[in-house]
């Protein structure tokens, strides 16, 4: 490769990481600017690889791959929700569902992070270290994911605060199935179904307090349901289980 051309997908990479946190975190405060950023990295990516840009973008997914996708989707869909109304319930919170904005923007957030955060970085780190084994690359950037989070809650967003210590761990321990799904099938179909399945309950819902019709902040949100100890306990559980799933097949066909 060129000096030329390296330098050009650079900077086209450079572009993408910009593009992903300028649109998909409400900076542009409409609903739709993620799907905006969505088709911005998906330009983006084509000019960088061309005909490969979906497998760098892990959009490669096989027919049975989008419909097991679809399914965990809905399954988690409907998992989390149980599971965070219990949680909130217990703790004299109140519910409200998202609307279909929340839905759209929370659909493609999720989206933009795993092509970003996921695929792009993963599959980087893996062409650039080769003999790195997989679950090396994992738990390190699983490890980052937890602290950007804390950094971020503590240092960057409005409602700031610390994050408690069993929603890092939560965290650390999302990272690393989501990072053992996107290592082990080479797209971000299942991982994209378990992020989206799990964040539009607990950010695309509204929740507030009984006593005052005080809204839950994000940081309350976090620490409250990643901070309690069966979410801990069940993520823990799909992270052990995503080392030991097959890799480079179609999982479950």
């Amino acid at each position: 490769m060129s000096a030329k051309l390296f330098d050009r997908k650079r900077s086209l990479i450079a572009l993408i990481f910009v593009v992903h946190l300028a649109f998909s975190y409400y900076y542009i405060p409409k609903y739709w600017s993620a799907l905006a950023g969505f088709i911005i990295i998906l330009s983006l990516s084509w000019l960088a690889w061309k005909k490969d840009y979906l497998f760098w973008t892990g959009l490669q997914l096989k027919y049975k791959e989008m419909a097991l996708t679809l399914l965990i989707a809905v399954l988690f869909l409907t998992g989390s929700l149980l599971i965070i109304n219990r949680i909130a319930s217990e703790n004299n919170i109140g519910f409200e569902w998202g609307n279909r904005h929340n839905f759209v923007h929370t659909f493609f957030y999720t989206l933009n992070e795993e092509i970003v955060l996921g695929a792009l970085l993963l599959k980087g780190i893996k062409s650039w270290r080769k003999k790195t084994e997989d679950w090396k690359v994992s738990i390190v950037i699983a490890l980052l994911f937890s602290l950007v989070h804390f950094i971020f809650f503590r240092w960057v967003f409005y409602n700031s605060g610390n994050l408690n210590i069993l929603a890092i761990a939560t965290l650390f321990l999302t990272g690393v199935l989501r990072n053992n799904l996107i290592l082990k099938t080479g797209h971000i179909g299942y991982a994209w179904a378990v992020h989206f399945g799990w964040v539009f309950p607990m950010l695309g819902c509204i929740y507030f307090y009984e006593s005052g019709k005080n809204y839950l902040t994000d940081l309350e949100s976090f620490n409250l349901f990643l901070g309690d100890l069966r979410i801990a306990a069940t993520v823990l559980l799909l992270a052990a289980f995503s080392f030991f799933l097959p890799k480079g097949k179609t999982i479950f066909f």
